[in-house]
Formats: C-alpha cells, structure tokens, sequence
C-alpha cells in the first residue's frame, strides 16, 4: 500500500497507523497548526513531493526500523510517554506491561481476545502468549447465530494455526448440547495439547444437556499433571488384569472427578498405574461400588463415598489423607491392609461397618483388637446420638488410635432433627489418646443438646493435653446457667483450654469442606475437598 505525504505536513497530522493520513486540523483554532484560511474549508494539500512506501520504505523521513524503535520505547516524535500532558490522545494502555494485558486478555471471551491481535503491533503477539493458559469458555448467552458448532471451530482453528505455541494449561467450558456428535474433533485437541505440552487439562460439561464421552486420547497426555473432568463418561482405560502398554499419564498427580460416569476397571487402572499420582477427588461418582487401592505414591484421596459397598486399601504406603464424608450415610465396608504413614482418616461412623483397621475388627464394637493404629493424628466420626449403645461404639473406636491429637465429631442427623436418650459417658474407662494426646476437638452442627453437652463434657473432665475446643453452632441457642456451669475451667482437665463459638450457615460436609487438614488447605489453596 501507498500513501502520498506532504512534505509540508508537520508531524501531528500524520497518524501513526500504517497508511493513513489525517488533514490539518478543522475547524481552525482547534490547534496550534489551525488553517489560515478561517473563512473557508481547509486548502488542498500540495502536490506530492515523492512516494513513501509505509511498510517496507520511510516515513515521515525516519526509516520504518527507527520508527518502530521509538514506538515501543514510548516515544514519538521526540516526546517520551512520561512527559506528554494528561488527555493528549495517547494509547496509554499498550504501554501497560505484558503481564497487566495478558490479564486484561484472560478476563475476555474468546473470541474477543483473539480480535486485540488487530489493534496495533504492541498487541499482535500477546493474543498467543495469552494461550499458555487456555481458557476456552463458551460466550453465555450466545451470540445470534453462533453456537457451539461455531465455539468448536474456533478453537480447533487455533489450535492448528499455532502448532509451536506453549499450552500450559486448557479449560473447555461447553453448555447446551455439548460437543455431542464432534468427539472426533475433541479428540483432535487432545492429540493437538500432546504435543504442545500441556499441563493442566479441566474440562467441565456441568451445564450440558447430556454427559458427553471423553476420548480416549485424553489418557495419552504425557505431560499432564493435573485433569479434572465434570460431568462427562470417562474413557474407558485398560483392565487391571491387562498389563498396560505403557505407564498411564506418567506425570499426572492430580485427579479430580465430580458427577462423571466411570467403570471401576478404568478407575483401577488409573489409580495403579499413575506413578506420580498423589491426591484423588472423586464426587458423586457414578457406576462405582467399590475402590480397591493399590498406589505407591498417591498421598490423598477425598470423595464422598456415600454410594459405595466397599473400600479397601490394599497397598498404598505413602497414603497420608483418606476421607469419605458421606461413609456414615451408606453402608460401605472399609478395610484398611497397608497405609503405614495415614495421618488423616474419616468420616467414620457406627454404619460404617466392618471396619478393618490392620489387625483390629470394628463392627458396632470392637470385635478383635490386635494392633493400634499410632500412625493417624486427626480422626473425624460420626457419633450416632440417637442409636443405643453410642457411647460404648466411641470409646471402643477411639482406643484404636492411641497417638490422636485431633479430634472431629458431627452428630448424626436423627439426634439434631428429635429427641434422644441421654447416656451416661464412664469416666473411669481410660482412653489413652483424650487422656495423653488429644489437644483440639471440633465440633459440628452443635446446638447444646444435652447429648452433644455430655460428650463435650465428658472430653473436658479428662482431656489434660486439651488446648483448644471449636463449637460450628448452626443454631442461635441461649445456654442455661447450669450448662454453662458444667464447661467452667474449674471442671476441665485443662483449665487454659480455650474454647471458641462460631457460626456456620450451612453443614461443612454439604459444603464438601476438608475438614480435617483446614490450615493446610488454606495455604495449599484446596479450601474445598471437591
């Protein structure tokens, strides 16, 4: 392209876009280089002296090479960005560092982010580097005539037109009808992110119509550390009878499901065969009755569990974590063979039934004690208040782990909803974990009944490492001078055990709140269990 320049102009009325021209300013006295002529339209320019070629030749008189230099220093026309006046027209927002932008870019629907590549050089290559996080939501509401079809095209466009960019990370977020009959071209980007290195892959089908399969390709990520997947069918993965060819997702160390459909061979598969798997989520998990868990190096595993019959595991000695939250609620087996370094493990509850902790057989009661469990320092359970014989059932489950330091309780649901009978706790039956070691208990949904208060109590009266008690109170309850009487310093094992009331407005296990490692889980930004 050619523009004809004056040599005549001053500099102000040459804009810097590449060919275009902008006349004197009019209406005259609208700037310093007003038109002499007040009385009439501005004169026509002077015949041009030569030719200047904007993108390969000079202008202005510099050549393009200084001018682009002057650019991205910011300065133009011998006047530097921080010595211009405020409201002088500049473009102020390129000079923003890359950082800023690519944030300003990250908060932007795709498709919009792609079309900053147009505004100016300074802008042309961050669109790519906005890709090392790629955030492929789909635009809601959609736009008039663009649907999905037209969102999948996009990306499966730039996925091919950038084959050398890096891809650290790759969000899709589909609703409507998902990728339903385009799992060929899904499978293309999961082929596509192999080879550009991905890290991280979060696919999430929560408000699609149907629960859309997975390919199978999403398993041949070599490189991928973290996947969560939400409602989605998994793909189905080698049986664990069948050796796998090579090792599944070798770097992968973060595996969370929710609302997805997965066979229990594929889940198998994945939990023997990822060797750098270290923590598990698994949330309402479908066609899944039982986790049989043989893992060298998975650290945590969190779920619900509710809907299980069995969870056995059989061999995982560097298992640190294992919470269900919703174990009391079902019915399932629990069986513990080989988890030397387990630290945290819960919900446990009088359904929970048997439990097999090594060598020691718990149904209702302890049937067979053989070996303690000293390794677990944070135990959550689930205390049956309204069956009979709930006292016996805790005292027996606590003698397990003799080394406990901090202990979770939450009622059942029956002895928040009705009345209960009240049993009377032994304080002459030695339990050696509230006697020696126990120095935070927590609380859930406590609303001063007088079964919850005797248990309370009960710790209290013993307790002696005993420093800190929280109360979650999910009801507003004034307590009686005698119920206050019964929690005074004088009748504590511990008279400096602090104990703090706080509020919550809805249960922490419908909030899938990790209860038993809350400090850690804020630091390590995992507040949420699922």
């Amino acid at each position: 392209m050619r523009s004809w320049v004056s040599p005549s102009s001053p500099p102000s009325s040459i804009s810097s876009r590449q060919g275009q021209i902008v006349g004197w300013d009019w209406p005259p006295g609208s700037s310093s280089c007003s038109n002499p002529h007040s009385g009439g339209p501005p004169p026509a320019l002077a015949p041009p002296s030569r030719a200047v070629d904007t993108d390969e030749g000079e202008f202005g008189g510099r050549p393009r090479a200084a001018k682009c230099a002057l650019l991205e220093s910011g300065c133009v026309d011998r006047v530097c960005t921080a010595d211009r006046p405020a409201g002088d027209g500049r473009d102020r927002i390129s000079d923003l560092p890359d950082a800023v932008l690519l944030s300003v870019l990250s908060l932007l629907p795709l498709r919009d982010a792609g079309r900053t590549a147009v505004l100016s050089s300074r802008w042309r290559g961050l669109f790519d580097q906005s890709l090392l996080d790629f955030n492929a939501c789909q635009p809601f509401p959609p736009e008039q005539g663009r649907g999905g079809g037209w969102f999948i095209r996009a990306i499966t466009d730039i996925l091919a037109a950038r084959p050398r960019i890096r891809i650290r990370s790759f969000r899709f977020v589909m609703y409507g009808w998902g990728f339903d009959d385009r799992l060929a071209v899904v499978d293309g980007w999961f082929r596509a992110l192999a080879r550009h290195g991905a890290r991280e892959v979060d696919v999430d089908m929560f408000y699609a119509i149907s629960m859309p399969t997975l390919p199978g390709s999403l398993l041949e990520l070599s490189s991928l550390e973290t996947l969560k997947v939400d409602h989605c069918r998994f793909p189905d993965a080698w049986p664990a009878r069948v050796p796998a060819p090579a090792p599944w997702l070798p770097a992968l160390k973060i595996l969370n499901l929710s609302s997805v459909n997965v066979s229990q061979e594929s889940l198998q598969a994945i939990l023997s065969n990822c060797n750098s798997l270290e923590c598990v989520k698994l949330k309402n998990i479908i066609g899944l009755d039982k986790i049989c868990l043989r893992s060298k190096s998975l650290a945590r595993l969190y779920g619900d569990f509710g809907g299980l019959k069995e969870l056995v595991v059989e061999d995982a000695p560097n298992l640190e974590e294992l919470v269900g939250i919703g174990l009391p609620s079902g019915k399932a087996k629990v069986k513990i063979v080989f988890a030397p370094k387990l630290q945290v493990l819960g919900y446990l509850g009088i359904t929970v039934r048997p439990l097999i902790l090594y060598d020691t057989v718990h149904d209702g009661g302890i049937v067979k004690l053989g070996a303690m469990v000293h390794s677990v320092k944070t135990l959550a359970i689930q205390v049956p208040f309204s069956e009979k014989g709930y006292t016996v059932f805790v005292v027996q489950l606590l003698k397990c782990f003799p080394c406990l330091e901090v202990l979770r309780v939450e009622p059942n649901k029956q002895s928040i909803s009705q009345r209960v009978s009240v049993e009377e706790w032994d304080t002459a039956n030695s339990i050696r974990c509230i006697e020696h070691s126990i120095n935070r208990v927590v609380f859930e949904y406590f609303g001063g009944e007088d079964c919850q208060l005797g248990f309370l109590t009960f710790l209290l009266r013993i307790a002696r490492a005993l420093k800190l008690v929280e109360l979650y109170c999910w009801t507003s309850k004034d307590w009686d001078s005698d119920q206050i009487e019964l929690v005074e310093p004088k009748h504590r094992a511990s008279p400096d055990a602090e104990i703090q009331f706080l509020g919550i407005y809805k249960p922490p296990s419908d909030l899938y709140v990790c209860h038993c490692c809350t400090q850690r889980c804020q630091e390590e930004n995992r507040v949420a269990l699922l």
